[in-house]
């Protein structure tokens, strides 16, 4: 698989994967995550930051949406976008 298909793997999971478990889901339903306004477009800089194969710049934006980060899924959507980075950055 290439480069920006295994992003967009990643990404397509990160949207449709569980994040946090509301009082209305059972346990083993999924919703897809939502992250607070601060951390949003931050996030979506750094998802645009690595898909341009700018690691460090996303790296960096998403320190910056760790220090404002306010709930659960903000949280989860970092660490699986640093876990793409490190897929994404790693030699084939």
């Amino acid at each position: 698989m290439s480069t920006p298909g295994v992003f967009v793997a990643l990404f397509s999971v990160l949207l449709l994967g569980s994040c946090s478990s509301p009082a209305d889901k059972r346990a083993g339903q999924c919703h897809p995550c939502t992250v607070s306004a601060r951390a949003g477009p931050l996030l979506k800089q750094a998802q645009q930051m690595i898909a341009a194969k700018n690691y460090q710049g996303a790296a960096a934006k998403l320190d910056e949406a760790e220090a404002v980060q306010f709930n659960p899924d903000d949280a989860k959507v970092i660490d699986q976008f640093r876990r793409a980075i490190k897929v994404e950055a790693s030699p084939p």
